[in-house]
């Protein structure tokens, strides 16, 4: 299973020195930045990697401040 996660740029050293740190490999191929929107996307298709990756997302709020972000963008565009 595929998994894509944007995520704001300003917090990429971070999150990607938290999934260092847990033992997920990065490869930068996996990683598209967005200057546009200042976001990064990066995608993972291991699933020990997944729930590495969602922990992170949990014990960090203000990295996950963006995909709450995203959803409620989501919704209000599916309402139109």
């Amino acid at each position: 299973m595929e998994k894509t996660y944007s995520i704001k740029s300003s917090d990429k050293a971070a999150f990607l020195n938290r999934l260092e740190k847990a033992g997920v490999n990065v490869n930068t191929s996996r990683i598209t930045d967005n200057k546009l929107d200042g976001t990064f996307s990066i995608t993972f298709n291991n699933p020990e990697d997944l729930e590495k990756v969602k922990t992170i997302l949990k014990q960090s709020p203000k990295i996950n401040d963006l995909k709450e972000a995203i959803r409620s963008m989501v919704k209000e565009f599916m309402r139109k």
